[in-house]
């Protein structure tokens, strides 16, 4: 996959979301008795522990009408813009029927949601794909490996003036790895799942699903997402399912302090209304508070070149090299990223780079991989997913 001058390592052998009352024409009839008062509706639930820190989003969150589209943000078509035939757009959502009234404010999250959880604490890897600077990973999507090398393929590598993507202002150089602990709220545990829905993330403001407002409901928890079509956890990027063929691959979304805002517009203010999953620092494990949900720390990372097995990315170019071309499904001077729906050969990138980071990293434990349980029809019980 490398080699040549450029290289410096021998080649790989792979290949490769009321009318008016009117007179009557003939005498009333009798008068009927009133009706019997309907019941006084149940006690709002207890407000928050007045020390939980809780700034009640509820009290000051304007409603509008509902929207039936899942995100606000625009829609990242990743290799789909030269590829369209194999990613069809999903079907279009029915216009919302107008609301017959004023929007009834969101309800006072439960107590459970400020209170420790019951939910399982589970320890496991996760990745991101990044430039060469450094920054909080909270208000960010997050992968496992599998879904690492997939959105290297999907988003980055295919371009032909570099390493860029959708988002990007700079170049992708290397590949972070990060132990976390998580551990579900208790009402999201209550459902049965331990990772609610994959949230999206732009410049660190939360874009979606539907204006974010699961936060009000379950808190900050750790979401995921899957490619595997008709289940529960495929969802809110199905559009890719046919494209996807790394077996496996997860999305994670960890919601940090302020998701409301961009990373240039938060402030104090937000941070203490809006605090995020993760734990203060100092915390050992999470509690599964609404706002301590996991916690992370950087392990580990391997540059694109290791994974590619070349020494100068720019050299490589200058000689004519090209990582992956998506019309050919190869590369030139460079067959790593060949065959992008080839599942044996995505199965060997993947065990490749398991393979550096052991090689890197020889006294890291192996941990067990966790199943993303999400399930859009118990999380969005009134919504179309």
């Amino acid at each position: 996959w490398g080699g040549g001058s450029w290289g410096g390592q021998a080649p790989s052998p792979w290949q490769t979301p009321s009318e008016s009352p009117q007179t009557a024409p003939w005498p009333a009839p009798a008068p009927v008795p009133a009706p019997t008062p309907a019941p006084a509706p149940p006690p709002a639930p207890p407000p928050p522990p007045a020390d939980s820190g809780w700034q009640p989003p509820w009290e000051v969150w304007k409603p509008s009408a509902p929207s039936s589209a899942p995100s606000k943000q625009k829609e990242s078509r990743g290799i789909c813009a030269v590829l369209p035939w194999m990613c069809p757009a999903p079907s279009p959502s029915p216009e919302p029927s107008p609301s017959p009234g004023p929007v009834a404010p969101p309800s006072p999250p439960p107590g459970t949601l400020f209170s420790p959880s019951s939910a399982p604490l589970m320890t496991f890897y996760m990745y991101r794909v990044q430039n060469d600077d450094n920054y909080p990973e909270y208000n960010h999507d997050m992968l496992n490996l599998a879904g690492g090398m997939w959105y290297l393929h999907n988003e980055v590598v295919w371009h032909p003036k570099g390493r860029s993507g959708t988002y990007f202002s700079k170049p992708v150089t290397r590949i972070l790895k990060f132990k976390v602990q998580v551990k579900a709220t208790q009402p999201l545990y209550d459902l049965g799942m331990n990772f609610g829905v994959l949230n999206a993330f732009d410049s660190g403001e939360c874009t979606g699903p539907w204006k974010c407002e699961n936060f009000q409901k379950f808190g900050y928890t750790v979401g995921c997402e899957t490619w595997e079509p008709g289940a529960p956890s495929n969802f809110p990027h199905a559009q890719w399912n046919k494209l996807n063929h790394y077996k496996g691959a997860i999305w994670f979304s960890l919601p940090g302090p302020c998701p409301s805002k961009t990373y240039k517009t938060k402030d104090a203010q937000c941070n203490k209304q809006e605090p995020g999953g993760e734990c203060p620092a100092g915390t050992k494990t999470p509690t599964g508070a609404y706002d301590c949900t996991y916690t992370l720390e950087q392990v580990g990372q391997i540059t694109l070149n290791e994974l590619e097995g070349i020494d100068s990315y720019d050299k490589f170019v200058a000689a004519g090299g090209r990582e992956y071309d998506p019309k050919t499904d190869k590369g030139v001077h460079m067959n790593f990223w060949n065959g992008l729906q080839d599942e044996a050969a995505c199965a060997r990138r993947v065990a490749h780079a398991q393979a550096l980071f052991k090689q890197k990293y020889p006294h890291q434990p192996d941990l067990p991989e966790p199943t993303c349980d999400f399930n859009r029809f118990k999380f969005f019980p009134d919504k179309k997913t």
